[in-house]
């Protein structure tokens, strides 16, 4: 799958951006020719839509990010749905580390009480005022600057966006997930994998979502699991894949790609040994047995 940090940082032509260590300022329109793409990311994103729409899937979940609206994106893998021409965004990605340093630093000044459950989505909305909305709009004369603004005014300006957004009592939800990644050094594995399981991501890809080595994501995944992630992971799928078939009206190929299975013929092959028949033939029997079930 394609990260679209390593994609945009590798095209400083094509998309308009400023770093300062790890962080990176993003503003581009994103016309895309696939109906469907699907990416991952290995930071956080904060997003605000300039214009246009466009649609992101996760599971079942999905979020239209429309004119002015502002999303909290984990860091992850997502599908992204096909944007009208006019979409443009202004984006800002940031590691886990520099999101909790932060957090710690003014926690006093931030701590609401009490928080809600951390939400488990990979997105959050946030919602903005005036003084956030007047925020986004001083950044975009920082794209075409000459010289660039130094590297120090770029981490003064990422730390007052999170300021704005964290200090908003409205934004209690990402609050609450900002404490509670906080309070780990890596964020859990078990978050990671029930989040990102339905995609057809590599165990060096999980690994670098997790922020581990290879070596130590198989670790801590078995000290969870007691179980390999291969093992895991196709057990995980072909349970999602059974309960589409069941539920929805997709069909096989899109149900193959949206469990996370590398291609069809794989997606049969693991599911008739796992199931004795095919996915067909499953949904046909299905029918036959609940007829009067809408498909």
């Amino acid at each position: 799958m394609n990260n679209t940090y390593d994609y945009i940082t590798s095209r400083p032509r094509e998309f308009k951006q400023l770093a300062v260590n790890n962080l990176l300022f993003l503003h581009y329109k994103c016309p895309q020719e696939d109906k469907y793409v699907y990416v991952y990311n290995h930071f956080n994103q904060i997003a605000f839509t300039l214009q246009g729409t466009k649609t992101f899937h996760c599971g079942t979940r999905s979020w239209s990010m429309t004119e002015h609206t502002t999303h909290f994106a984990k860091k992850g893998a997502w599908k992204q749905e096909n944007a009208d021409l006019q979409w443009e965004l202004l984006a800002f990605y940031f590691p886990d580390e520099f999101l909790c340093r932060f957090y710690n630093e003014n926690r006093q000044l931030l701590l609401v009480k009490p928080l809600p459950a951390s939400p488990g989505e990979l997105l959050i909305r946030i919602k903005i005022n005036d003084i956030t909305r007047a925020f986004f709009y001083s950044v975009l004369p920082y794209f075409s600057q000459h010289p660039s603004p130094p590297e120090s005014l770029l981490e003064l300006k990422f730390k007052e966006l999170l300021f704005n957004i964290l200090s908003n009592p409205e934004n209690t939800d990402l609050l609450a997930y900002v404490n509670y990644l906080s309070d780990f050094q890596k964020l859990p594995l078990n978050d990671i994998m029930e989040t990102n399981f339905c995609f057809n991501l590599s165990l060096a890809e999980f690994a670098r979502i997790a922020q581990r080595s290879v070596s130590s994501f198989k670790r801590d995944f078995w000290e969870h699991y007691h179980t390999t992630p291969g093992k895991w992971l196709t057990e995980k799928r072909l349970n999602y894949a059974k309960a589409l078939l069941e539920t929805s009206a997709k069909n096989v190929n899109e149900i193959t790609y949206d469990s996370g299975f590398e291609n069809v013929s794989h997606f049969c092959r693991v599911f008739k040994e796992k199931y004795g028949t095919a996915p067909l033939q499953f949904r046909k029997q299905l029918r036959m047995q609940v007829p009067e079930k809408l498909f």
